[in-house]
This record gives structure tokens, sequence and C-alpha cells, in this order.
């Protein structure tokens, strides 16, 4: 269905941002997902407001389905497994932004060597393979960690009514 994601990464998310991003990389719009799932325009609201209300655990395998990823149920194995393990606090501010979009960029850039050392000779092996999906790996951890922070960072700013200091 999908490839893992790294654990500590979606263990920062919280539940609305791991439905979301299920969402969001689902090749279904939200409004197709809704109606497969049987949902109402004022259930859907409800689940991706900032209230605490999600579905139902027994309807989790058949909405992975849907979206077809399984994100929501690796955010929930990631929060089991690191539960009672402090978090990290990770600032967002302008300057840290820039520094954190700078690493994800870098480690793109990884990725684009590996993969263009992998292709140089016209054939995959197992471990150009490997070094490839480990390359991608890291971007998305890098980009999960800075999803997790910046939703932080949105709701906190929501709450207060003001903008992010550089």
């Amino acid at each position: 269905m999908d490839q893992r994601m790294d654990t500590q990464g979606l263990a920062d998310l919280d539940a609305i941002d791991a439905f979301k991003l299920a969402i969001e990389q689902s090749p279904k719009d939200l409004q197709t997902i809704a109606k497969e799932m049987e949902w109402s325009g004022s259930y859907v609201r409800r689940v991706f407001s900032t209230e605490n209300f999600f579905p139902s655990i027994i309807y989790l395998p058949r909405f992975c389905h849907v979206v077809g990823n399984s994100l929501v149920l690796q955010w929930l194995q990631a929060k089991v497994m690191t539960y009672g393990i402090p978090k990290v606090d990770r600032d967002v501010n302008c300057e840290n932004l820039a520094f954190r979009i700078a690493n994800i960029f870098g480690e793109v850039g990884d990725l684009g060597r590996k993969g263009q050392e992998a292709v140089a000779d016209g054939v995959l092996d197992q471990g150009e393979v490997r070094t490839l999906i480990n390359e991608t790996k890291d971007i998305l951890t890098e980009g999960y960690e800075l999803i997790a922070d910046l939703r932080i960072l949105e709701r906190d700013l929501a709450a207060e009514g003001k903008g992010a200091s550089a």
C-alpha cells in the first residue's frame, strides 16, 4: 500500500496532522474520500476542526483503504512506540525555518547525486536501490519533523492571533 515513514517524525505529529497528511498523500480529493467513507459535510468539518474528534477505531482500516495509504496507522504505532519519551522541543522562527528548509534541499541534492550515480551504468543493483530508499527516507524525516513543528506553530499563532518573529 505504501512505504513506512520515520517513527519519530510521525510520532511528533498530532492526530489531525496524521489524518491531513494521509489525505494529502492520497490520489483522491477530500470530497471523494468523504463520499466513499459515507461521511456528511458536518462530520468532515468536525474531524478536521480544532476539537478532538476523530473517526472511530473500527473505521481506520476502511479509511486507510479509501485514502490508499496506512499513514494514520503508522502514526498510531509511532505514538505507541514513543509513548513516555520526552519530545524534543524544536522552536520554529524565521532563521530556524530557513536553515531547516536548506537542510531539506541538501537532502534532495544528496538523493539527486546518488540517483545519478546509480543510473550511470544503466542498471540498478540492490545496494543502489537501498541507498536511494534511505536517501528518500532522510528527506521524508526532515519534512515530517518540519510539518509537525509548523503545525504546532500554526495552532499557537492562531490561539495568540499573531505572526512568527525573526
